[in-house]
């Protein structure tokens, strides 16, 4: 049998293929044909119903030449496993007797039988099928219409494998649970979920005996290859529907997605009882959480830094349908181009369309001689979340085309004179993690005073939890300070205090501990050095670590983002709480207001968004406040409901409303009297 050769696409009229996977039995040959159609149909037609379904009047139409109507069809969601020992699928030409072969992979060819109708045959775009891999040019218009061919598919068929021991009881406790669930009372997170009590998942919760095993079950679904892979992120976030085939049985991915919330965010405690780990749960978890249309490039490739593709440059492509359309104009996938430049594209991209910057940074750029401010995705660490070290103020990035670097203003914090210890950036970490954080929490440390306020042991504690800790955010997640402080006191090495460590310390992965000239402490990537510089700059919510270039003033490389104890709520740019008309009852907190989360400054009964140690406005601005309910501004910042509404600024001049504050630019703070100086970031 030929190798199939494939057709040309027409690119002028934005064609795709579809297959039609031919009916047959389970230990049948696999038998498809191949067509094209044109993708351009509206973005706003989801009426599927009204889309061609009869299989024959679709290959009328294409006899005809009349293939500008895409039918209904179905995209599959795999892993695309090994090619060593590939299957060879026939494709049928209609019209002809002979058959011509392609190569598949064994796991595909095995989603493909399970997925095939003994009595009709099924519509199906598959990427390894659909698109000819061979053709860099083809293959990077092609990946660049996934989103939209995933988009309006009429369903996503996510194949996680065929069944195994486990595999039934798994999909049978999804099934149960998920019939149970309602939504939790008296919480502000509406997406919690609990059980009726006498329900028959409550009787199986008060069950060890029952819900082990099942638990365990679970766990092992949740560690099949599916959830490793970095597209199936944008092909499940994307689908209208999307049912997951384990062999026979089926499942509702958005099921399994409530279910593992359920088990790992509202009944944590059960799995630590059960002595079950819960990482796979949290990134199985973690994958299928409904996330924002505008999530920023940055944070994505963070979570999913630990996918797995055969290509690097997908970090960047595989994201690009599920960030801001103005993205996907900036950035065109091209396989002809380097990670380096692919990489370089999206930051740049990124300082043009965003007001706010990440400063990921990367070791490994920097050796291969790339600028030090382009990220290499699969290195970012993990974000440091709620942070505000330069306030509501904008980037002020300049990118310089002719020597590629980045100029900015930035207030000196400190030179770096001590590295504790660091942390190697494993998934989790365990005794030997803890052991370190111990056998450096020097009992000096509770009786030495922190030069920001407090004492040295709090510093310390604080650093390694990146500032996250209960009484700093609302977040139920995060633990209270004096529990984190029994962690780091206490000598024992359970279960329940490894689990509790590996997730209150998570950003210690991949950091290191220092401390200042200055005596401050805070928590950097693990390549900073003794004599690396502390930064706070607009538009960056952490401080940044830069290496000095020798011989060339004020010109830099990039390490990263870090953490500095004292210094998170723009205290750099403009001093401590206490500070504040002499009194020092000035406290702030992350919470949620309208949706998003803000710092809310608290003084006795006063709670409002106005950072107390900002004068007034600008004689052009104002301050408005919007209510996401009734969708417009008011003057006042609370409804008569007592509800606080979220804080914009106004300007009247332009009648254009903006969430910076006109004070914080680098021009106002020098009025001032913040010391900027201008740095080069190469």
């Amino acid at each position: 049998m030929d190798r199939y050769t494939y057709t040309p696409l027409n690119a002028a009229k934005a064609e795709i293929r579809l297959i039609i996977l031919l009916p047959g039995g389970f230990s049948d040959d696999i038998e498809i044909e191949i067509f094209h159609v044109e993708s351009n149909y509206p973005e706003e037609e989801k009426n599927y119903e009204e889309r061609s379904t009869n299989l024959e009047r679709t290959f009328e139409l294409l006899q005809v030449g009349e293939s500008s109507r895409t039918p209904s069809y179905e995209a599959v969601s795999y892993a695309w496993g090994s090619e060593v020992d590939p299957y060879f699928i026939s494709i049928r030409d209609r019209g002809r007797l002979d058959s011509n072969s392609l190569p598949v992979t064994q796991n595909l060819a095995e989603a493909m039988r399970y997925l095939r109708r003994e009595d009709e045959a099924r519509i199906l775009w598959i990427d390894a099928v659909c698109i000819n891999q061979q053709d860099l040019i083809e293959r990077s218009v092609q990946v660049g219409r996934m989103a939209d061919i995933f988009r309006n598919a009429k369903q996503v068929d996510v194949w996680l494998g065929p069944e195994s021991a486990s595999s039934d009881v798994a999909v049978n406790l999804v099934h149960a649970v998920a019939a149970d669930l309602v939504t939790a009372r008296n919480t502000k997170d509406t997406a919690s979920r609990t059980v009726l009590p006498g329900s028959e998942t409550d009787k199986l919760l008060a069950n060890r005996e029952a819900l082990l095993p099942r638990i365990k079950a679970l766990k092992e679904l949740c560690q099949r290859q599916w959830f490793t892979r970095l597209w199936i992120y944008q092909e499940y976030h994307l689908a209208t529907a999307a049912i997951a085939y384990i062999g026979t049985r089926t499942l509702d991915m958005r099921d399994l997605y409530k279910v593992l919330r359920f088990i790992y965010v509202d009944q944590p405690g059960r799995l630590v009882s059960l002595q079950i780990k819960l990482t796979a749960f949290g990134r199985a978890a973690d994958i299928l959480k409904p996330i924002q249309r505008k999530t920023r490039p940055l944070l994505l490739a963070r979570r999913l830094k630990r996918s797995l593709c055969t290509d690097e440059r997908d970090r960047v492509y595989a994201i690009l349908g599920l960030i801001r359309s103005e993205y996907r104009v900036e950035i065109v996938p091209d396989y002809t181009k380097s990670l380096q430049e692919v990489n370089k594209e999206l930051f740049k991209c990124m300082m043009k369309l965003q007001h706010t910057a990440h400063m990921a940074g990367s070791l490994e750029e920097r050796q291969c001689g790339q600028p030090s401010w382009v990220p290499k995705l699969s290195q970012t660490l993990s974000s440091f979340g709620l942070r505000s070290a330069s306030g509501r103020s904008k980037h002020e990035i300049l990118y310089e085309r002719a020597d590629e670097s980045l100029r900015l203003p930035a207030k000196a914090i400190g030179t770096v004179t001590a590295i504790w210890f660091d942390i190697p950036p494993k998934p989790s970490f365990g005794r030997s993690a803890l052991e370190t954080f111990r056998a450096h929490a020097h009992s000096n440390l509770l009786d030495s005073v922190y030069p920001l306020g407090g004492d040295m042991f709090d510093a310390y504690v604080c650093s390694l939890a990146g500032g996250r800790y209960l009484e700093n955010h609302e977040l139920p997640s995060h633990l209270p300070l004096q529990e984190l402080r029994n962690i780091i006191q206490g000598g024992d090495y359970s279960t329940d205090t490894l689990d509790k460590t590996q997730s209150a310390f998570v950003h210690a992965r991949g950091r290191a501990i220092f401390s200042t000239t200055d005596g401050l402490i805070g928590l950097c990537p693990f390549w900073g050095k003794i004599g690396d510089q502390i930064f706070v700059t607009p538009g960056v919510n952490t401080a940044i670590i830069l290496s000095s270039i020798e011989s060339q003033p004020n010109h830099y490389q990039l390490k990263g983002e870090c953490y500095v104890h004292g210094l998170m709520n723009s205290e750099a740019l403009l001093g401590a709480l206490s500070a504040v008309a002499g009194e020092d009852l000035w406290s702030y907190r992350w919470e949620r207001v309208a949706g998003n989360h803000q710092i809310i400054f608290k003084n006795g009964e006063l709670t409002t968004q106005n950072d107390p140690r900002l004068g007034p406005l600008p004689e052009d601005w104002n301050k408005k406040y919007w209510s996401e309910v009734r969708r417009r501004y008011y003057d006042e910042e609370f409804g008569t409901d007592g509800t606080m509404r979220e804080l914009y600024f106004h300007n009247r001049s332009t009648n254009k409303f903006s969430y910076f504050d006109p004070r914080m630019t680098s021009k106002a703070l020098k009025r001032r009297g913040v010391a900027f100086e201008d740095i080069i970031i190469i």
